[in-house]
């Protein structure tokens, strides 16, 4: 039996599984009987549909069945609304919600929507059938620039929405801003922009939905990462059932990083094609159907003020956001340029006073959505970015700018000006180990090198404050088998993090069981009532204390068991490693004996969960998070950039996280480089591009929109600080998932500013193409 203990390297067991193909994706679903589906997509980013006729496609063999949005409108169903419940700061009153409906009704409004749904014998068949449709489009002008959809003038894309405008937002101390600018000695000011980019998981969005006449109910196999919520939104916002007729579950994903958190139309429309049927239906989006109509994330143009004296102290800052969100309202996307970005606004540092507005357009262009992170690298790098210019501009260097104003441990907790509740940590602690992990006395040899090759090396330190988010509530089952076995279901999920592992790792090491005897559910509404699936860093916060709580139930229901072995009361039985025990005597039982003692105990009738049949330690749990936690670290970056290609290598990389207490530290690794890989791609590749005219996708294929490869990523060396557990959850977690994300855009955009401090370059947007960093020496050197 192999015992494990919480903070042990754990090996993932699922990625035997993975690497030897044995998972099963979504792709790998196939029922019989299944027809395929495809989806005719808008090649205008804003038109009008004067008439579909669809009379040659389905005049073609093997063609089942046409929906266009005709169709869908004439079947009564409803729009996909969004989430997000933030209003606006001028009168209170919601956002601006257009309908967004699963299939273009009369007009369409960014190149990739949804136009009809084709359903036919093969995959080829389809693809046929959807080149015979002939729609006629009236094209419109297209905005796909927010400050252009903002301004006088624009391109409308809704007749009763004035200005293109969804909402703004405001949080935090303005007055107090406003005062604190007057006074101040210095107020400097940045302007910063945080490109779109996508989350291009390795494995696509797809789906099968089936459909059982006998009973009237569905079942949808779906790449998603939050089936719970997002059945409720199928069943009862768009077609109009009860839910409990719609069984949704996620085989294995292939990644996700939010993109497939929301809710799309395929999946509806497919469920629809089922039931007219009465056969599966499947459909596997391709790789330029994901850069088109998978949501978008980050997105952001910001006027960032920091006002601050003579010496470096902080006394306010000033953020000013606007972003394009997209034509509709995405599941949670208004809530990224409004409180998303707004909470962790000032990271880690002493802001007496913080003000923050967003603003989100409408513009015509695919939503924007959640992406790993969603909103606090973007408080990051605003913060960060401002930080750095503001050092530059008064002569200070940005170490001690920074070492200056970061909290101490004996301010905390603390309740900023943005409404977040710091409870704990040491960020000096942590800002300090970072320079010390990335060699500080060795830096003026390796800038000798760099410059001997005629390279230019800078360094820059970024310590992060994030927190964490996603749904409060979690639902965990544990049922034991006759053969030793455990079932562990939950409702929390993993799309390539490892909570297979690590929440399995928590029972066993709780219990005292052997981690190869549990078995692991997730992401199956038949076998959790509820679930919050997976998103905002929760897995370990929500997801794991579910887990600990059933394990504590389960103690619980065990002494009951042993104290009826042992003949004595049940305050007399008392649990450690895996032994259940009175302490003056020899009685004792491992846990495994009293599981197998719970099949016949008495307490099994007496209202214990097992009941007849079952074992009196079943355990069905909900767990609910009161507030949030708040993981926070220090990110630091060496790069080294040449002057006569632009080119950037990032050459170190150093990371200190404190996110509490450590479930498995392999684990949290792999979490904290994946991030660092997607903040290095967006601030170095990634960029989603429209033409400004046309509206056109440029970046829609991996030929187009760079990612990051195995040498663009640096070796990281990284540590944990487990020093500040929290206390508002059980475990003392305070989340991974998202970390990576938070502090690579600023540490490696600011190395490459330091780098180039020299050159007279001040200022970049990312991403820092080798051409961007090129044009910049130039002009510089031409002044």
């Amino acid at each position: 039996m192999e015992t494990v203990e919480i903070g042990q390297s754990v090996r993932r067991r699922e990625d035997h599984r993975f690497l030897t193909g044995a998972g099963r994706y979504v792709g790998d679903v196939n029922l019989d009987g299944q027809a395929y589906a495809g989806v005719l997509r808008s090649p205008h980013a804003h038109a009008v549909i004067n008439g579909i006729d669809a009379t040659e496609a389905l005049a073609l063999e093997g063609v089942l069945l046409v929906v266009t949005g005709a169709d869908w409108q004439a079947a009564g169903y409803g729009s996909i609304s969004t989430r997000s419940g933030v209003k606006t700061k001028i009168d209170g009153t919601p956002l601006n919600q257009p309908p967004r409906h699963c299939l273009a009704i009369d007009r369409v409004r960014y190149v990739g929507q949804e136009v009809a749904l084709v359903v036919a014998e093969t995959p080829a068949l389809v693809l046929d059938a959807m080149e015979l449709i002939d729609v006629d489009y009236g094209t419109l002008d297209a905005v796909t620039d927010a400050a252009a959809a903002a301004a006088e003038g624009a391109p409308q894309l809704w007749d009763d929405i004035a200005g293109n405008f969804c909402l703004d937002f405001e949080l935090g101390d303005k007055d107090g801003v406003e005062k604190a600018f007057a006074d101040a000695d210095h107020v400097v000011t940045l302007h910063v922009v945080n490109n779109r980019v996508t989350s291009v998981p390795m494995e696509p969005r797809g789906a099968v939905a089936d459909y059982d006449p006998g009973t009237d109910g569905f079942t949808l196999h779906n790449s998603s990462q939050n089936i719970h919520a997002n059945r409720s939104a199928f069943a009862g916002d768009v077609l109009k059932i009860d839910a409990g007729k719609l069984h949704h579950v996620a085989p294995d994903v292939g990644g996700g990083f939010g993109a497939k958190n929301g809710i799309y139309g395929e999946p509806a429309l497919l469920l629809h094609a089922a039931r007219e049927l009465k056969r599966p239906v499947k459909w596997i989006a391709n790789r330029t159907e994901a850069f088109l109509a998978d949501t978008h994330g980050r997105g952001q143009s910001s006027t960032v003020s920091l006002a601050l004296d003579a010496d470096g102290t902080f006394r306010a800052l000033r953020t000013d956001s606007l972003g394009g969100i997209g034509a509709f309202c995405a599941t949670v996307g208004p809530f990224t340029i409004t409180g998303g970005s707004a909470r962790t606004q000032g990271g880690p540092y002493r802001f007496p006073a913080m003000y923050y507005t967003g603003t989100g357009v409408f513009t015509n262009t695919m939503l924007m959505d959640p992406y790993r992170g969603a909103g606090r690298p973007e408080a990051t790098y605003q913060t960060e970015r401002i930080i750095e210019h503001a050092a530059r501009e008064i002569g200070m260097d940005p170490v001690e700018l920074r070492r200056k104003n970061l909290l101490r441990p004996d301010e905390l907790p603390l309740k900023t000006s943005m409404n977040l509740d710091v409870d704990c940590g040491d960020f000096p602690h942590l800002f300090e180990r970072t320079l010390e992990m990335s060699d500080r006395p060795g830096y003026e040899a390796r800038i000798a090198a760099s410059e001997a090759k005629g390279l230019r090396r800078g360094f820059a330190i970024a310590p992060y404050l994030e927190c964490t988010g996603g749904g409060p509530k979690e639902h965990t089952g544990v049922t034991f088998n006759r053969d030793g076995t455990v079932q562990l279901a939950t409702g929390a999920h993993s799309t390539g993090m490892g909570i297979e592992t690590s929440l399995s790792q928590i029972l066993a090491a709780t219990l005292g069981l052997g981690l190869d005897d549990i078995s692991f559910v997730q992401a199956d509404t038949n076998a959790t009532p509820i679930g919050g699936g997976h998103g905002g860093s929760r897995n370990m916060e929500v997801g794991g204390s579910s887990v600990l709580q059933a394990a504590e139930e389960i103690i619980t229901k065990g002494r009951a068991v042993a104290a009826e072995a042992f003949g004595i009361s049940v305050d007399q039985v008392e649990f450690a490693d895996g032994r259940f025990f009175e302490a003056s005597t020899n009685h004792t039982m491992t846990v495994h004996e009293v599981i197998e003692a719970a099949f016949d105990s008495n307490d099994a009738d007496e209202g214990l969960e097992g009941g007849e049949g079952g074992n009196g330690l079943d355990t069905q749990t909900v767990y609910a998070r009161e507030i949030i936690s708040i993981p926070n670290g220090c990110h630091a970056a060496e790069v080294e950039v040449d002057p006569e290609t632009g080119a950037i290598n990032v050459d170190g990389y150093w990371v200190m996280d404190d996110f509490g207490i450590v479930i498995n530290p392999m684990l949290a690794d792999g979490q904290v480089m994946g991030g660092v890989a997607q903040g290095i791609g967006q601030a170095l590749m990634e960029n989603i591009v429209y033409d400004p005219d046309s509206g056109q996708l440029l970046s829609a294929s991996l030929s187009d929109y760079a990612l990051p490869r195995a040498d663009t990523i640096p070796n990281m060396e990284i540590g944990y600080f487990e020093g500040a557990p929290t206390k508002k959850n059980p475990l003392g977690v305070k989340g991974s998932g998202e970390a990576g994300c938070v502090g690579a855009l600023p540490a490696v955009v600011n190395a490459v500013l330091d780098a180039l401090k020299n050159e007279g370059v001040r200022d970049l947007e990312m991403p820092l193409t080798p051409e961007r960093v090129w044009r910049a020496i130039r002009e510089k050197a031409r002044t």
